[in-house]
Formats: structure tokens, sequence, C-alpha cells
């Protein structure tokens, strides 16, 4: 499996594309969501490219994670490097507070949606309660 190091001005994208990605499947629902919530001029991308690299990602490992409940080493190392280029704590922060609306978007969180968000949480060390701040102080809802 290749582990992806995407461009500086798209590693946003990349990650909120991995979280939206975990479940295997992009969804118009999310897509909708993240649109509802300027997340692709938030993230530098268009929301075509957005599409593209959500794809990839499915394609890349996101079929794959719900076949256990645990993340392998591959998807991990695949998933940290898409973590690990998002440089600031101010886009990382940007990505879970996205991620978090729109991995609730249709109603439930699946297992892999859960499993990827937290990971992020727990890699950029970032509390549930910075998210939760995070989405009260956004004027973006």
């Amino acid at each position: 499996m290749k582990h992806p190091v995407p461009a500086s001005d798209e590693a946003l994208a990349h990650a909120l594309a991995m979280m939206v990605a975990a479940n295997g499947r992009i969804d118009e629902q999310e897509l909708s969501t993240l649109a509802q919530l300027d997340a692709f001029r938030r993230v530098g991308v268009s929301r075509e490219r957005f599409v593209d690299i959500a794809h990839a990602c499915v394609a890349d490992v996101g079929a794959h994670l719900c076949d256990r409940s645990w993340l392998g080493a591959d998807h991990k190392a695949y998933i940290d490097a898409l973590l690990d280029a998002v440089p600031s704590d101010e886009g990382r922060l940007l990505v879970c507070r996205l991620a978090a609306a729109v991995i609730t978007a249709d109603g439930r969180v699946t297992h892999d949606e859960r499993l990827v968000y937290d990971h992020a949480l727990t890699r950029w060390r970032i509390t549930q309660s910075d998210v939760t701040q995070a989405i009260l102080h956004d004027p973006v809802r």
C-alpha cells in the first residue's frame, strides 16, 4: 500500500477526505453538509477536487477499513501520512470540526468513521472538548 504525501496546499483536504472515505463510500449527504459549512473553500480545494481525493482514499483504504475492528499497520501508516501532512494546530482543529459534522450527517456514526476520527484526535492530541468549542465558536454552522 502506498503512503501518500499530499501537496501542502491540499493537506487539509486529504485528511478530511480520509475521514469522509473511512466507511468505504462517499455519501451525497456528507458532501452537502460540507458544502453548507463552506468546507471545500476552507480546506483549499473545489468540490470536484475533494470528491476525487475522497474516491482515491476509498480505493486505497476506505473500502477495507470495515473488514476489522482496529486499524492495521498498513492502514494506520497510510492515515498517519495524511494526518502528519497537516502542519498547523488550527488546520488540524478545522479538519476535526468538519469531520465531526460530516460523520454525523446521516444520523449515525459507523465504526470505521469513529475509528479514523478517534485516531486523528489522538494523533493530533485534540480532545472532543476542543472540537466542541471550535464548533460553538465557528460562525459557519
